[in-house]
């Protein structure tokens, strides 16, 4: 059997635990972790990246963002590579690639904080999965993946432009620049505090769960399928029927919103450093500049 090649330490209630991987590559850097994904990932791998996705739900408070890098960058280069050992790229059964994949998808979604993809090359189907569950997508020019197409049936290869423009990609950059825009972003994050972070992405999905889809949009990043609370409409439902679940919705998810507001976000420490910064028009110490 392969030795590990990559280690996540998690802290728990009783220590630190650390996990050990021999597919998936691992980055610990400043508030970030950096999960190297192949472009066209093996079932083991998959099944690597769930697990350290399920780690990073406790004991990541301190982290202002995940990244998930796919393809060659001078970074995967120095922490070995991006073959892991018994990892053939895009190895397995198509079936249980899919399966893995989506299962890996929905560990994403779950991870607390930010979820940053980095698109450096022509992605899989498979890795496109991954892709398309983050939260915010940096996309090479020349780079391209698979992902939902509004009014053609089925996904398509989007390229790094039309990702951008079909509102599948956050930012785009030619692929000599992408590390630099990539440390711009990084340090934009970086700045903020990771507990606001954390509840910005919380307040999205409370309140996308009393939203229904938008046909010909986007599906969420953040929203695992029926996950919805609220009637979704039916085939014969008139245009004021259709206003009065739209309108209640809506009401539905302010409410959540703002009682998730009142209750956490107004009441953590980082929400009254933030105020007091803003009073003594200093910068703000957040808690995890403090660790």
């Amino acid at each position: 059997m392969s030795e590990p090649t990559a280690y996540l330490t998690v802290p728990t209630t009783e220590g630190r635990v650390q996990q050990a991987y021999r597919a998936l590559r691992i980055l610990a850097e400043a508030q970030t972790v950096r999960l190297m994904v192949t472009p066209e990932p093996c079932a083991l791998l998959l099944d690597e990246l769930a697990s350290a996705c399920t780690a990073l739900q406790s004991g990541s408070a301190g982290l202002t963002c995940v990244i998930l890098d796919f393809g060659a960058s001078p970074r995967q280069s120095e922490a070995g590579g991006l073959s892991g050992a018994g990892c053939r790229p895009g190895g397995g059964e198509a079936a249980k690639l899919r399966n893995e994949a989506e299962r890996a998808a929905a560990l994403v979604r779950a991870v607390p904080q930010p979820v940053l993809a980095v698109v450096r090359e022509s992605l899989s189907e498979a890795a496109s999965v991954l892709v398309r569950a983050a939260d915010l997508v940096l996309v090479a020019r020349e780079a391209s993946f698979v992902a939902p197409v509004g009014g053609v049936r089925g996904p398509g290869r989007l390229s790094g432009e039309q990702a951008m423009r079909l509102g599948q990609a956050t930012w785009l950059a030619p692929a000599r620049q992408l590390d630099r825009k990539l440390e711009e972003v990084l340090a934009l994050l970086r700045r903020s505090s990771a507990t606001a972070l954390r509840q910005a992405k919380t307040a999205v999905r409370l309140a996308l769960r009393s939203l229904s889809p938008v046909e010909g949009l986007p599906s969420s990043p953040w929203l695992e399928p029926g996950s919805f609370s609220l009637p979704l409409p039916t085939e014969d439902e008139d245009e004021e029927a259709r206003r009065l679940r739209e309108s209640r919705a809506r009401l539905e998810a302010l409410r959540r919103v703002n009682s998730f507001y009142l209750s956490e976000v107004s009441r953590s420490v980082d929400a009254q450093e933030g105020l007091r910064a803003f009073l003594e028009k200093r910068a703000p110490r957040w808690q995890q500049q403090q660790e």
